[in-house]
């Protein structure tokens, strides 16, 4: 408990610095921004491999895909009795969805000039990032109590994470992103995954029938 309560301050923390940097265009992110996403640029026009692979895991995590993975979990939940569950998963997409456009609009950051994907919207911070980290959130909370040894959930956490993690990474590699959009992604999602749990009682190690109270 003690390590989640520091992490639902530790997070939304980083999270809250790293956008106050975004919107004053801090100098030395900016360019680092640039270097990286320019060296991005040349190494996927370079290479058409790279460029085809991270394609298809950006849209892993486009929108119509997680709504329908989204169904199938709220229809998991309710076959389950979940209630608990299915109260995180609404909580966890509704407050990230607003918390991820309130920010957008005030920080109105535009996205890099020459982008190898199609892309809508401002960047920060990357939708795509946010959305692939709540849903891998979601799917290793909501599976924990079916699965039966550290093997099974060390693998379920690993394929989850790395997912999350790879989805960010094809922004990048694509352009659509700065790399400081795809951080504040994966800081947005993980202070509401934390959060919201905190809130609800709900956490990985508890089964329907074990929430905290």
């Amino acid at each position: 408990m003690a390590d989640r309560r520091a992490l639902a301050v530790a997070l939304p923390l980083g999270f809250a610095a790293l956008t106050g940097l975004v919107a004053a265009r801090f100098g030395p992110l900016v360019r680092w921004d640039a270097t990286v996403s320019g060296a991005a640029l040349r190494f996927a026009t370079a290479h058409d491999g790279w460029r085809t692979v991270m394609s298809a895991i950006t849209h892993t995590a486009d929108t119509v895909v997680l709504l329908c993975a989204m169904l199938v979990a709220v229809v998991f939940t309710i076959w389950r009795h979940d209630r608990a569950g299915l109260l995180y998963l609404a909580g966890v997409a509704v407050t990230a969805t607003a918390v991820r456009l309130t920010v957008l609009a005030l920080v109105h950051r535009p996205r890099p000039p020459e982008r190898l994907t199609a892309t809508a919207g401002w960047a920060f911070p990357s939708g795509h990032t946010t959305s692939a980290s709540i849903a891998a959130g979601i799917v290793v909370v909501l599976l924990w109590p079916l699965l039966r040894g550290r093997a099974a959930r060390a693998v379920v956490v690993t394929l989850a994470a790395l997912w999350a993690a790879l989805v960010g990474v094809s922004r990048v590699a694509l352009t659509a992103h700065w790399p400081t959009d795809v951080i504040g992604g994966w800081l947005l999602a993980g202070s509401v995954l934390v959060a919201v749990g905190l809130i609800s009682g709900v956490r990985a190690a508890s089964s329907p029938g074990e929430r905290e109270t």
